[in-house]
């Protein structure tokens, strides 16, 4: 009996254990990396020529730059989906690989090679595991079937642009149904999974361009008892979801989705419906894999600064968890990150025209649009001083409010008393607090010293007929006497901090420098074989000039076919996921959201310092009329022909330069410069404006 007894307390223990490993990953969410060896296919992906099928080239730059997530929970459920799909095609399933790209668009791809990309974006917005495995069967069939583009190019050489394009674009659509004809015929019907989904997943991709979920955004989830801000900045009604069921597919390359849907229901009536399911493998693990994919299309958001959505599928998320740490940090994150472009003066990047949003989230749109600079710095503030008031420890959080308080207090030159410390509404009369109405409640500090005495002196501000929105919105925090610390280090060491910045070359004697891949684009191409040579031999000239220097050099390399650990291809991510945030960015000094991933980048790297050159170069036209006009001045004058005659045969290059270095940690620069140049001879320029730049960083000048 006591040996029975122990068995069921061990089975209940392991099953507890099991359920907080599920639990875990959700509650306690990080960015996802990939897991175990780096997979053959990828490396055969890698090594696959361009000439044999052009989407190589997009797979190869997926790859590249960390895109592609494998050996997660995510992979091994879609594995396992791909398995009940392929019961009966062993062979065919020996060739199909599955990965994730980590973009929240709801698609999938299939290439020729058998790698088969799922959008995270399909993962957080599909309602069943069915619905994933019609999708995941149709995309088998585009393999199968051996689909893919033509090739052909028209031969017709009159101008109908029209016809020239359908014919271009037709056998396109002639797959897609198909795919969705032998998909389901031939992999959905010979799994258990019920073709009563058709319709939802058809709903997916009609309304794949909405966020997660459609719940009103309420006034207060911005605002407090203690302040609100004017009607005018909210929207009555938000525009109504168009109806893209009747979209005209004539002149796009996949046909519309009722047609599709029509089809795939005409063809799944003729099958038996019976025993089939929606779930096949534990439902739980469908909600909890779900969940990890819309956190990290989040995540996705926070990296490109699309601010927008960010904030409102963060409010959609905290519907089902609320006080969720990820969440309340990310919404400070996108806040935060949306005030720095404010402060900039351009918002556009971040937030898309409210106008150009339906649904629920037009809201969100509407309401950043009427906010002022002050406004947003403040909200952002309250947001992340909530958070790190919870975790005290995060640096991450502690900087930001920092910078914050610095960009209130110093920038826009805020004063203490500008904030009231009672709420919006409150008549002089009704304040009862005698230690409010002293004399010296509303009086201004004139130096410092005044200042200092008053930190251990503090005296309530009283409401004022000029106070707006701003001037409330801190009521709640304004007495915290860790807060007034943090302002008066702020403003009482700003002139301190300028004067140490403009003396410091590298504060910490650390010459180690990471000499990044840099960009460099010529005319109209990022990509040509001309602009990566290019790059390369920079970054080579880069290395060996700090290494001449006496600093360490060290390179992010271009080929990865070498990665073998997912620690490797890791970094790889963590490092390409770093630069989409500084470049989305625009490269101001802001405290990145990504640097608090990087501190096993700058472990494995041996330095945080991080050098970035941008490069872009424009050919000006052959002919001008400033060289015409050069040409014909010359004509009277011989002694001008050399000249005239050198501008007019050799093309001028337009060549803008941006010389970057900023440590990835702590999202701080310490040089941030460019030029702007016309010339013939455009990489000699660029040479020697980065290896300057280069010189009196290593040399510690400023």
């Amino acid at each position: 009996m006591k040996k029975n007894v122990w068995l069921v307390w061990i089975f209940a223990l392991c099953v507890s254990i099991g359920l907080a490993q599920n639990a875990n990953p959700i509650q306690t969410f990080k960015p996802l990396r990939s897991e175990g060896d780096f997979p053959p296919s990828l490396n055969e992906a890698l090594a696959a020529s361009p000439k044999d099928n052009p989407h190589n080239v997009f797979l190869k730059n997926l790859i590249s730059e960390g895109k592609i997530l494998y050996g997660t929970a995510l992979n091994l459920y879609i594995d396992r989906i791909a398995d009940q799909l392929l019961a009966q095609n062993p062979d065919l399933r020996k060739e199909l690989h599955f990965y994730i790209y980590e973009v929240p668009e709801v698609n999938a791809y299939s290439y020729k090679n058998g790698v088969i990309l799922v959008n995270m974006g399909l993962l957080a917005q599909v309602t069943n595991e069915a619905e994933l495995a019609f999708v995941i069967a149709h995309e088998i069939a585009h393999y199968s079937e051996h689909h893919g583009t033509s090739g052909k190019k028209s031969k017709s050489k009159s101008k109908d642009y029209i016809a020239d394009y359908m014919e271009s674009h037709q056998y396109s659509r002639e797959q897609e149904f198909a795919a969705d004809r032998v998909g389901l015929a031939q992999f959905f019907k010979n799994s258990s999974y019920s073709f009563e989904v058709l319709d939802g997943i058809y709903d997916v991709l009609l309304y794949a361009n909405l966020p997660l979920d459609e719940i009103p955004f309420e006034r207060s989830e911005v605002e407090t008892d203690f302040y609100s801000f004017p009607e005018n900045y909210f929207l009555k009604t938000v525009s109504a979801i168009t109806n893209r069921s009747s979209v005209v597919d004539t002149f796009l390359t996949h046909p519309n989705i009722e047609k599709r849907r029509s089809a795939a229901k005409a063809l799944a009536r003729t099958f038996s419906n019976e025993n089939r399911k929606k779930f096949i493998q534990p439902e739980e693990d469908f909600y909890r894999i779900r969940d990890l994919a819309r956190f990290s299309c989040v995540e996705y958001y926070l990296v490109r600064h699309q601010y927008d959505r960010a904030v409102y599928n963060i409010h959609v998320l905290q519907q089902q968890f609320p006080n969720h740490d990820y969440l309340d940090i990310s919404l400070a994150t996108a806040l935060y990150g949306a005030s720095k472009h404010k402060s900039e003066g351009d918002v556009s990047s971040t937030c898309k025209p409210y106008k150009e949003v339906e649904g629920e989230m037009q809201q969100v749109n509407y309401f950043l649009s009427k906010m002022t600079r002050p406004e947003y710095s403040l909200l952002a503030l309250r947001k992340a001083w909530t958070a790190y008031r919870k975790h005290p420890e995060d640096p991450y959080l502690e900087s930001v409010v920092k910078d914050l308080v610095k960009d209130i207090f110093v920038e826009q030159k805020k004063k203490y008393s500008d904030f009231c410390d009672y709420p919006q509404g409150t008549k002089l009369e009704d304040i009862t607090d005698t230690a409010a109405t002293e004399n010296n409640a509303n009086k201004t500090p004139v130096n410092k010293y005044d200042r200092i005495k008053q930190q251990n002196h503090y005296s309530k501000v009283l409401p004022d007929p000029k106070f707006k929105t701003v001037n409330y919105m801190l009521v709640d925090i304004h007495q915290d006497s860790l807060f007034r610390e943090l302002v008066n280090d702020a403003t009482l060491n700003a002139e301190t901090y300028e004067l140490l910045n403009s003396i410091s070359g590298h504060p910490d004697g650390n010459k180690n420098l990471v000499i990044d891949k840099p960009y460099y684009k010529i005319s109209s191409s990022n990509s040509s074989p001309r602009s990566l040579r290019n790059a390369k031999h920079l970054q080579n000239m880069m290395a060996r000039s700090v290494s001449k220097m006496g600093g360490k050099a060290i390179k992010t390399d271009f080929d990865i076919s070498s990665i073998k650990s997912s620690e490797q291809y890791n970094n790889i991510a963590l490092m390409n996921h770093w630069m989409d945030d500084l470049n989305h960015g625009e490269y101001m000094e802001m405290r990145y959201h990504t640097s608090k991933y990087m501190d096993e980048v700058a472990q494995a790297l041996g330095s945080s310092k991080v050098c970035h050159v941008f490069v872009s170069r424009q050919v000006n036209r052959w002919f001008s009329f400033n060289k015409l006009a050069l040409l014909m001045a010359s004509v009277p004058c011989p002694y001008l022909w050399p000249v005239s005659i050198t501008n007019s045969v050799f093309p001028k290059y337009s060549t803008k330069s941006v010389f970057v270095i900023t440590d990835f940690l702590t999202g701080e620069f310490d040089v941030a410069t460019g030029f702007r140049q016309e010339s013939p001879m455009s990489k000699a320029y660029v040479n020697g404006f980065v290896y300057s730049q280069l010189e009196d960083y290593i040399k510690g000048k400023k």
